[in-house]
C-alpha cells in the first residue's frame, strides 16, 4: 500500500518539471558535427569556384544559384529560426511576459546592428583607401590597371584611368566589408547550430547554413576575382571565411557540453541565439544576397534569365517555405 501511494505521489508531482524544463532531443552531437564538416566542405567548393571558373563565362548559372540560395537563407530566417525564438522566449518559464514578441523585438535589434556594422566597415576601409590611393601619384588598389598614358594632357584618358581606378578601388572595399560581415555574422550563427538542443531548428539551419555558406563562398570569390587579389591572398582571405563558421559551430558546442541544457538560463540563451541569428539571417538575405543579386551590373540583360532568376528566387523560398511545416 506504502508503494502504491509513493507511486501515485511521484506521478502526481512529475508534471510540473518536464512542463518547463523539459530535455532537448539526443544524440545531437553526431549531427552537430556532421553539419560541422559539411559547412567547412560548401564553404570551400563556394568560395573556390571562381578561382577556378571565373574566366569560364558562367555569370548566368551563378546568377541562378545565387537567387536560389538568396530565398532558402530568407526563408529559413523569418519561418525556421525566428518561429523557434518565439515560443522559447515567450515560455512562462523564463518569468518574462508572455505576450511581448521578444523574439522579433531581438531579430530587429540584431538586423539593425548588422547593417550598422557594415555601413562602419564599408566607411572605414573607404576612407582608408582613398587616402591611400590620394596619397600616391602611382594608384595600387590591389587590382590589375591598365598601362599609363604617355599624353598628360589627354583629359579624356585621365578621367577614363580615374573612373577605372574608382572602380577597381570599389571592389576591394566590398570585398573587404563583404569578409568582415560574414565573419561577424557567421560565427554567430554557427554558436546557434552549436548549441541547439531542438534537433528540427538544427536541421534546418544545417540547411540554411549550406545555402548560405556556398552562396556567400560564391559572392565572396567573385569578388576576390574582380578586386584582382593575387592566388596567396586569395587563399588566406578563403580560409577565413571557410574556417569561422565551423569555428562557430565548434565553440558552441563546447558550450552545450558544459552548462545544464534543462535550466532557465539555457532555454533563454537558445531562445536569444535564435533571435538575434533570425535577425542576421534577414538581413543577410535581403541586403547582402537578394539586393546584391538583382541590383549588380552584372545582372544578365535577358529579360528570360531575369524572370528565372525571380523563379529561382521564389522556388528557394517556397521549398524553405514548405520545408517549415515538418521541421
Amino acid at each position: 500500500m506504502s508503494d502504491s501511494s509513493a507511486a501515485n505521489v511521484a506521478i502526481n508531482a512529475s508534471p510540473e518539471l518536464p512542463a518547463c524544463f523539459a530535455p532537448g532531443d539526443e544524440g545531437l552531437l553526431g549531427l552537430r558535427l556532421g553539419g560541422l564538416f559539411g559547412i567547412l566542405v560548401v564553404s570551400t567548393i563556394g568560395v573556390f569556384i571562381p578561382f577556378f571558373t571565373y574566366k569560364a563565362k558562367l555569370a548566368s548559372v551563378y546568377f541562378l544559384l545565387r537567387a536560389f540560395a538568396a530565398g532558402v537563407v530568407l526563408t529559413t530566417g523569418y519561418v525556421h529560426v525566428l518561429g523557434d525564438a518565439f515560443p522559447i522566449l515567450t515560455d512562462p518559464c523564463l518569468g518574462l511576459s508572455t505576450t511581448y514578441p521578444w523574439a522579433m523585438t531581438i531579430a530587429t535589434g540584431a538586423s539593425l546592428f548588422t547593417f550598422n556594422l557594415e555601413w562602419i566597415l564599408h566607411k572605414t576601409f573607404h576612407q582608408r583607401l582613398m587616402r591611400d590611393a590620394e596619397g600616391s601619384e602611382r594608384f595600387d588598389a590591389e587590382a590589375p590597371l591598365p598601362a599609363a598614358r604617355t599624353d598628360s594632357n589627354d583629359d579624356v584618358a585621365k578621367a577614363a584611368d580615374r573612373k577605372v581606378r574608382l572602380k577597381a578601388l570599389q571592389n576591394v572595399v566590398i570585398s573587404y566589408t563583404f569578409e568582415a560581415g560574414i565573419i561577424f555574422h557567421s560565427i554567430f550563427i554557427g554558436i546557434t547550430l552549436g548549441i541547439s538542443s531542438n534537433a528540427d531548428t538544427v536541421r534546418s539551419l544545417m540547411i540554411a547554413l549550406f545555402f548560405h555558406q556556398g552562396n556567400e563562398g560564391l559572392a565572396l570569390g567573385v569578388l576576390f576575382v574582380k578586386a584582382g587579389y593575387n592566388r596567396v591572398k586569395y587563399m588566406l582571405l578563403a580560409a577565413a571565411f571557410i574556417i569561422v563558421t565551423p569555428l562557430g559551430v565548434a565553440i558552441g558546442i563546447g558550450v552545450s557540453n558544459n552548462y545544464n541544457g534543462e535550466s532557465k538560463a539555457a532555454l533563454g540563451t537558445e531562445g536569444v541565439f535564435d533571435a538575434v541569428s533570425a535577425g542576421i539571417l534577414i538581413y543577410n538575405g535581403l541586403c547582402d544576397l537578394i539586393l546584391p543579386t538583382f541590383s549588380d551590373d552584372e545582372l544578365p540583360r535577358s529579360w528570360t534569365m531575369q524572370v528565372a532568376g525571380f523563379g529561382a528566387l521564389y522556388t528557394g523560398a517556397a521549398i524553405m517555405a514548405l520545408i517549415g511545416k515538418w521541421a
